[in-house]
């Protein structure tokens, strides 16, 4: 069977992420069926419409190409203020924009996230799926991930909780099986 291939990418450009830490965390647990890339955001400038205008900065279109070619995106995001960050949704944009079909459309996605806070990113990723259903994206209905207490969790940049490596399985196995579901 062919690989599933997977690209993933972190809502967060510090270099101690969380969430990073919790995308290879999850990513180190997933199954052998998924070719497995994460993407880094960090060259990824803000949206304007005016660099769009003279083309797609190098660093976009390569957004964009992952996303085209990838069966399931994983996004792990943080959340700011009870919101969406900034470099999450960034993302999101530049990948929904012209001259290709914007690549979000019929593209399954998995979305998880951990914050050192008490809700574990349910607003950031209430916005996010509202904002990927609006681009026709087919987000995974569960498991969803949302990890609170991630300082704990998660020391140097490895996780360090057995439970939530579990939950991250789970999450992987049952992302791989909806991407080849509807693959």
């Amino acid at each position: 069977m062919t690989p599933i291939r997977t690209v993933g990418f972190a809502g967060s450009l510090r270099a101690a992420s969380f969430n990073r830490a919790l995308l290879q965390a999850a990513f180190e647990r997933a199954p052998d069926s998924l070719d497995l890339e994460i993407f880094d955001l960090s060259p990824i400038p803000l949206y304007n419409g005016d660099v769009e205008d003279r083309g797609d900065p190098p660093p976009v279109a390569a957004l964009k190409a992952a996303i085209h070619a990838a069966d399931l995106v994983v996004i792990a995001t943080p959340e700011y203020n009870q919101g969406l960050p900034a470099v999450t949704k960034n993302a999101v944009d530049w990948a929904s924009r012209p001259p290709r079909p914007q690549a979000w459309d019929g593209t399954h996605v998995a979305i998880m996230g951990t914050t050192p806070g008490r809700l574990g990113t349910v607003s950031a990723q209430r916005v996010l799926r509202a904002s990927l259903g609006q681009l026709n994206a087919l987000v995974m209905p569960q498991p969803r991930v949302l990890i609170s207490g991630a300082s704990s969790l998660l020391e140097d940049g490895r996780l360090v909780d057995e439970a939530t490596g579990d939950r991250l399985t789970k999450f992987m196995e049952a992302a791989a099986a909806w991407a080849a579901l509807h693959r």
